[in-house]
């Protein structure tokens, strides 16, 4: 029986914020994490990875973990090693050893990059492939570490590209000054980078490559923190049409030497706004931990550098990475600690952001679930404005008159929308009135006055109304086949099976009940399909029978209304006479189920026929002398004499017959005695003899 559930946990169907959900969950340092698809975010203790410094998490857009790595190994949602997933290049030990990176027009490819560490000979710039369509929904890669570049420093940046679509990924080369920004767009990533100079060549001890590269989420600033001997951040301006880096500013957070062990400045952090630079550093034995900001507005070395606030000195952790959130607030992990630090309001100047020490509890300190390092993010998921086009629906779940919304209206010029039922409309948030209920394909076309010029098209599969029956019709069938069920993808909905696959497609695995529910923003559906087992048709040819010659008998398959019939004889009827023994099958069809049955049917209790003449001569007819008939017998016995009364054939087989020769010698033609005795299935006893004419 098919069954259709449409539920709403909240009333109204309403996008209250469009925020990228990508980077909704972390996952770093020794099996910690957090999860800020609720406010504060709820601490996680599920991870299967550790990680000194660097790491890497990836949501789908509706916050769902997909994936995380340290680099060196990378785990799917199920906590478990993605397939092909090992032996990746990056290394735990590096500032900012891996980012995550989607395929622009691609819903389910991703692209891994690393870089090594400070501590390698050589360390690379690799990058490999994630199909999230791979090992049934839960990823695999396929195309693994493919090398970039050589002699890299521990710093790894992404950012959009001005089109809102394509991404850049910034590296910084070892012993120059240059920066090389790469463009993926959705032709793939390409290897030809824009290389810019800084005049600030970093080489050295090895040490000196350990610092972050960070944008700031509008993507306009990068901030390069160089530890040890530099012990001073780069401040550069970012062109993300180009790709180009330009401008650098260079200023040292520490005023006064730091201790030959410890590592300096080494994680730093925009502001929301843009307008403020976080920098954490390990100074000294007495200051391990220091937190300080700057006013980067003057783009001037000695006007930041005056404007430095130490917002924390905390010991006796050890300061490590700055990273902003979803929420708008800036987390900090110092080593070894149980908690982790939250800036509450990082757009204030001066102590008004409100440094709250330890504010989220991870775990005890015998387990060190903080380390240096916090997942590495394209940073442009933390700025709304930075958000590809995109639209969705407001209203009841039931309601036929939608609403829709575009997610920013920054740098349109003009919009024009196609519901899918032949209706347009060319304002910016029109509301559209379906006549039935069903999924529709609804297009948006942006056209842009932003740095691109171009036009967005975006495409959106909904739902409306009262959809039901969207698996299809029930089914059934005689043998538990495959085949695939479910809908065409729509973004931003959530799938879940009976199965507890989130795929919007499967694959049958036998006879079952399968349902699949849906949801987007607290509206969901479902729908289930019943695939039934078929009763075969009944075909019964009976037990195992006899036959005689003269008395046939009928075959019947048991069932007069099948689709079809074929018996071994090739018959095509619901039953068949048969004459002689064999053994007889037929194979019958009832609405594409098939079934069979085969009977031996054997010599009965018939009349002996012997004739009066036969005719050895090799043409194939009356070849040979006995018994003619099908028979069982209890007993029988055949001679056959000469005319000088010399037996020639003799035995006890009724189905043995005299081919007319004596110990290999053809005999003449004439008349020959012959002596026959039986007894029948019922006991009775016969004796017969009589003469046969042999003709040649």
């Amino acid at each position: 029986m098919k069954k259709y559930i449409l539920s709403f946990s909240f009333l109204l169907f309403v996008f209250t914020a469009f925020s990228q959900k990508q980077a909704n969950i972390w996952y770093f340092g020794n099996k910690a994490g957090l999860d800020f698809n609720q406010s504060p975010p709820a601490v996680l203790n599920n991870a299967q990875a550790n990680s000194q410094e660097g790491s890497s998490t990836m949501s789908d857009n509706n916050g769902r973990l997909l994936f995380y790595t340290n680099g060196k190994t990378i785990m799917n949602r199920k906590h478990e090693v993605m397939l092909n997933g090992s032996f990746i290049r990056g290394e735990v030990s590096s500032t900012d050893n891996t980012i995550t990176v989607p395929l622009p027009g691609n819903d389910s490819v991703y692209y891994l990059f690393t870089v090594g560490s400070a501590q390698e000979e050589i360390p690379f710039f690799s990058f490999s492939i994630i199909d999230m369509k791979g090992d049934g929904g839960f990823g695999a890669v396929t195309v693994k570490n493919n090398f970039v570049a050589d002699t890299v420093m521990e710093k790894l940046a992404a950012i959009r590209h001005c089109n809102k679509k394509d991404f850049w990924i910034v590296v910084r080369k070892w012993d120059t000054d240059a920066y090389y920004s790469y463009l993926l767009t959705s032709a793939g990533f390409s290897g030809s980078p824009v290389i810019s100079h800084t005049g600030l060549t970093v080489n050295g001890v090895y040490n000196n490559s350990i610092g972050t590269l960070k944008f700031s989420s509008k993507g306009n600033k990068l901030a390069a923190v160089h530890s040890f001997f530099h012990d001073a951040v780069e401040l550069m301006d970012f062109d993300n049409t180009t790709g180009i880096i330009s401008n650098p500013v260079v200023f040292n957070p520490n005023t006064t030497p730091r201790q030959l062990n410890f590592t300096g400045s080494y994680g730093a952090e925009f502001s929301p706004d843009g307008k403020l630079l976080y920098v954490s550093s390990n100074h000294s034995n007495l200051q391990p931990s220091l937190l300080f900001q700057f006013d980067i507005t003057s783009n001037n070395a000695a006007t930041i550098t005056a404007s430095k606030q130490l917002i924390a000195n905390s010991t006796p952790w050890f300061a490590g990475d700055l990273q902003l959130g979803p929420d708008s607030k800036i987390y900090m992990a110092m080593w070894n600690d149980t908690a982790i630090s939250v800036i509450e309001n990082p757009n204030v100047y001066g102590a008004g952001c409100n440094f709250n020490f330890n504010k989220i509890y991870l775990a005890n300190e015998a387990t060190a679930p903080l380390q240096f390092g916090l997942p590495t993010f394209m940073q442009s998921y933390f700025d709304s404005t930075s958000n590809p086009y995109d639209f969705s629906r407001q209203g009841d779940c039931l309601n036929k008159s939608v609403t829709f919304v575009i997610n920013r209206v920054n740098g349109i010029d003009s919009v024009k929308w196609d519901f899918g039922d032949g209706q347009q409309s060319q304002t910016l948030s029109p509301t559209n009135t379906y006549l039935t209920g069903g999924f529709y394909d609804v297009k948006l076309i942006v056209y842009k006055v932003d740095c691109s010029l171009l036009n967005d098209t975006i495409n959106r599969r909904i739902w409306i109304a009262d959809t039901k029956n969207f698996l299809g019709p029930d089914t059934s069938g005689c043998n538990a086949a495959t085949f695939e069920i479910g809908v065409e993808e729509i973004f931003g909905v959530n799938y879940l099976w009976n199965t507890g696959y989130t795929g919007s497609k499967i694959t049958t695995s036998g006879f079952s009940t399968y349902w699949l529910e849906m949801e987007q923003n607290g509206c969901k559906m479902r729908d289930s399909l019943v695939y039934t087992e078929q009763p075969k048709p009944v075909v019964n040819l009976g037990p195992d029978t006899s036959v005689c010659l003269y008395k046939p008998i009928i075959l019947y398959s048991g069932i007069n209304n099948a689709d079809s019939y074929l018996w071994s004889t090739g018959e095509t009827t619901p039953s068949i006479t048969v004459k002689a023994k064999g053994t007889y099958y037929v194979t019958v069809d009832k609405g594409q189920c098939i079934a069979s049955d085969t009977v031996k049917v054997t010599a009965g209790d018939c009349d002996v026929f012997i004739p009066s003449a036969f005719t050895p001569n090799k043409d194939n007819l009356n070849e040979t002398f006995g018994v003619v008939t099908d028979v069982t017998l209890q007993y029988f016995s055949l001679q056959i004499y000469s005319k000088w009364g010399q037996l020639i054939f003799n035995t006890n087989d009724v189905t043995q017959k005299w081919d007319g020769t004596f110990k290999g010698k053809d005999m003449p033609n004439g008349a020959y005695f012959w002596m026959m005795n039986y007894t029948n299935l019922r006991g009775k006893k016969y004796y017969e003899q009589g003469m046969v004419m042999l003709i040649r």
